[in-house]
């Protein structure tokens, strides 16, 4: 029997998640199942909400966490038609085992092949932001809004906003909470920056989210922070909570939405790829991937080995900001 290393789910809890870097067998892949041997696996918000059992989904433990990786194939099950062994992907778990590991089960619609010029490294981080990014920008330019605004400005995906923004043309509105946060996002050459720990900032906003029109808003905060960028949107504005950073409500008035039309919506990238069908979702992938190097290049921070998985998670939740924390096998 060959074993691999994972780091394993013991118990979900929302203040103290019971972790274990664990010994398993390797999985053997079903029919219709690829089995990928992991070169990077990054850490990402939405891993720290599923460890700690907030997560949209919750897995059965002991199961082995991560949602996203780069890998190569290393068996396809008989049913594949699309994938082969020695390919190079980009994936995301499935219902099995995530990504925190040497080895990975998942299924084809959760594998992207490579174009080529692309390194595992560079692919390790392309589904969970990127195409997060690709997709609400894409859905601003598609429903016609103005302009837009974003919370959460200077996290990695943040930034990719920005840069997609820029190219696209959409003026954007970019909301952080900390000094170092607006000269971050200058060095990008990112405009319309907003403190939201400032005293003006709602009178900010109000007055430069009229100026622009900003009709769109995407939210990684949820709590008081979209409360403030939806009340202080124009009239037919709408807010999409793809994050929850704040763990706390949005506090909505009535009035503005039966006044000002106003709306609160969510964004999951799960229900986005179903709703678009696998060949859809696979081409529009596909065009994104061509901006890996530039508009959706990640910085990666810090590797740690699976053994070093503690002191990986503790320096990712202290330096979110920094560029991505990975797990490289």
């Amino acid at each position: 029997m060959e074993v691999m290393k994972a780091v394993t789910i013991l118990k979900y809890d929302a203040s103290n998640p019971v972790l274990e870097l664990r010994e398993k067998e390797i999985p053997t892949p079903k029919d219709n199942e690829i089995l990928i041997k992991i070169h990077a696996s990054p850490i990402n918000p939405s891993d720290l909400m599923f460890i700690r059992g907030l997560y949209g989904i919750k897995k059965k433990a002991p199961v082995s966490a991560g949602f996203e990786a780069s890998g190569t194939i290393i068996s396809v099950g008989k049913d594949i038609k699309s994938l082969r062994p020695d390919m190079q992907v980009s994936c995301v778990a499935g219902h099995n085992d995530g990504s925190w590991a040497e080895y990975m089960v998942t299924s084809e619609e959760n594998c992207l092949p490579l174009i080529e010029g692309i390194s595992l490294d560079e692919a390790s981080s392309f589904f969970v932001n990127p195409m997060t990014a690709w997709a609400m920008v894409t859905r601003c330019q598609n429903e016609n809004h103005p302009a837009m605004i974003q919370t959460a400005a200077a996290s990695a995906l943040g930034k990719m906003v920005v840069r997609l923004c820029a190219e696209k043309n959409i003026p954007l509105i970019n909301v952080v909470r900390k000094t170092e946060q607006e000269v971050a996002l200058r060095e990008i050459g990112a405009e319309n920056i907003l403190n939201s720990e400032n005293p003006n900032f709602e009178k900010e906003l109000y007055k430069i989210s009229k100026k622009l029109n900003a009709t769109y808003a995407i939210d990684a905060v949820a709590g008081e922070t979209a409360q403030k960028v939806l009340e202080c949107m124009p009239y037919g504005g709408k807010i999409i909570c793809y994050g929850a950073l704040s763990e706390k409500p949005i506090p909505v008035n009535a009035g503005i939405i039966l006044f000002q039309n106003k709306k609160v919506e969510g964004y999951w990238l799960s229900s986005w790829i179903y709703s678009l069908g696998i060949e859809e979702f696979q081409r529009q992938a596909k065009e994104a991937q061509k901006y890996l190097k530039t508009i959706f290049q990640t910085k990666i921070n810090k590797r740690y080995p699976l053994e070093q998985y503690e002191e990986g998670l503790e320096f990712y939740k202290n330096h979110m900001s920094d560029g991505k924390v990975v797990f490289a096998p």
